[in-house]
Order: C-alpha cells, then structure tokens, then sequence
C-alpha cells in the first residue's frame, strides 16, 4: 500500500504540471514559442543548477570510499542498458536521429525526477542517499554523450564525433561540481541555495513543457504509435525485469537489486522532449513516450515495486 501510494501521488503531481502545460498551450496563454524559451531555460540553466547540485553534493571522497560498490554496478547497469539500447533502437527505427531518441529511451529511464520521489516516498532519506550514489554513472551518461545524441544536427553538418559537444553548460556544471565536491571547495550558502532553488525548478517545468508539446499535437496521433506501446513495454517491465532476475540470479545484495530495480522501472525520460524542443527537432516522438509511458507506469511501477521488494 505504501509503494501504491508513492506512487499514485508522484503521478498526480506530474500529471497536474502536464495538465498545467497542455493548457497553457490549448487556451493560448501563453505564445506559441514558449515551448522553445523554456527548452533553452532548462537546458542552458535549471539543469545545469541540478547537476552541479548533485555533484557537489554526492561527489566526496567519504562517499566514494564507502559507496564505490554502488557505483561499480551502477556502471555496469549503465554500460549493459546503452548496449540494448543500441541494439533495440535497430528495431525501431530506420531514421538516424529517431534511432538515437530510442537509444536514449531505452538506455536512460526517468530515474531522476519520477526515481527520485518515489525513492524518498516509500524508502526515506538513508535509501535516496544511496540511489544517487548508485544513479551517478547514469548521471554522467545523461549530461554527456546522452543528451549531446539529442541535439538535432542540421543537414550540413558533420556527423564525426567531436569533443566540442560535450563544452556546454550541463557538462562544465558536471565537471565543477564533481570537482568542488571532492575536494570540498567552501561555497556560500546563499550561492548554495540559489543553485539548489534553479535546479529544483527543472522537473516542474519540464512536466509544463512536455503538456505544452503534447498540445500542439493530436491526442489520438499520439496515442496511435504503436511502437511507443511496444517500446513502454519494454522500459517499464521487460528490461527491469531482466536485470532483477539477473542479479538475484548472481547472488547480488538485495539493497543493490532494489536500487537497480528503481533506477530502471521509471517511464520513458523526458529528455527526448527538452532537448529537440531547444533545438529546434522533432519532438512527435518524445512527446509520445512522454504521454503513453506515464500513463502505463501508474500500474507498472507499483506491480514491479510489489513483487520484487
């Protein structure tokens, strides 16, 4: 009942924002290109705060020392997940870009906003504590080569791999907080404060531009796709399914199953809405998995929850 809980409610809170975007859109509140100053806002600021914020704070030497196991396996969760990702993706898609979107999905959950909540929901503080240790080199994936697969490139533009993508504000706010965490660099608190207040304004404002997208699209196009069905499927109970079974399998610590089991039972991310939508891409796919995965996890999650912990 607690896991059922937890989770109906995070879903209300994100379906509320989602609502709150949808009508903003549907309404004409706000301009049409609000959709894209918010992208930029999110991508060029709310989650480069989030980052550093994260990092700064969980990257310490005490916790590398103490938490090195969770982060070994969140690596190899990691590295296994990009792999199907890749292979999965070949399914999907014929289309380049659309190829990395679904190699995003599948690879990279909703482990951060929707993980996190439903972490300190059910488990509390001490277990949150863990998962971002554990969700680290996750984290690391998202802010790099994750997130810069997602940036639209234009006709003429080379499709070699250069660092160059990887000097933006979500990698140097990376950097600088893993960086300032290890080596326990005093920042002041207002400074602090201000960085943790932007970041937690990225998850409402992103479920804000997910339901503002959405409204600029047929309901019933969306929910038409039927490989986004398909590919919910899979992210939200075939691959956590195979990794848990895995794991026990090994004889692996039950805190390390429970973790991976949170980190990889989450819908679809959003990512694949915020970054085209910044940049000026297709944002029909995202908008898509966003919408139908969601919805599908309010049973999901809660299934998955009770029958492995």
């Amino acid at each position: 009942m607690n896991v059922l809980s937890a989770t109906i409610n995070q879903m209300l809170v994100l379906f509320i924002f989602m609502a709150l975007g949808y009508f903003l859109n549907y309404f004409k509140v706000l301009p049409l290109n609000t959709s894209m100053v918010v992208s930029r806002l999110e991508t060029n600021v709310l989650v480069p705060c989030l980052v550093f914020n994260t990092f700064y704070k969980y990257c310490t030497v005490e916790n590398m020392n103490e938490k090195w196991v969770y982060i070994v396996y969140g690596t190899v969760i990691m590295i296994v997940s990009i792999v199907i990702g890749v292979l999965l993706s070949k399914l999907f898609s014929k289309d380049n870009y659309l190829r990395k979107i679904y190699t995003y999905s599948f690879a990279v959950a909703n482990f951060s906003f929707m993980g996190n909540a439903v972490v300190l929901g059910i488990f509390g503080e001490d277990v949150l504590f863990d998962y971002m240790i554990f969700t680290l080199p996750l984290c690391l994936y998202v802010y790099s080569f994750g997130t810069a697969s997602l940036i639209p490139k234009k006709d003429n533009e080379s499709t070699k791999f250069s660092l160059r993508v990887f000097l933006n504000p979500i990698c140097i706010s990376m950097l600088l907080g893993g960086v300032a965490g290890i080596t326990g660099l005093p920042i002041p608190k207002f400074l602090v404060t201000a960085v943790s207040s932007a970041g937690a304004c990225m998850s409402p404002l992103a479920m804000i531009l997910t339901g503002f997208i959405v409204a600029n699209f047929s309901l019933k196009k969306l929910l038409r796709v039927k490989r986004i069905y398909l590919a919910s499927v899979l992210r939200l109970i075939i691959l956590p399914l195979i990794f848990v079974l895995v794991l026990k399998l090994i004889g692996t610590d039950d805190s390390i199953v429970m973790l991976t089991l949170c980190a990889t039972a989450m819908p679809l991310g959003l990512n694949t809405v915020v970054f085209p939508a910044a940049y000026d891409g297709d944002t029909t796919p995202g908008a898509s998995m966003a919408l139908i995965s969601h919805v599908m996890s309010i049973m999901t999650i809660p299934v998955m929850f009770a029958i492995f912990i």
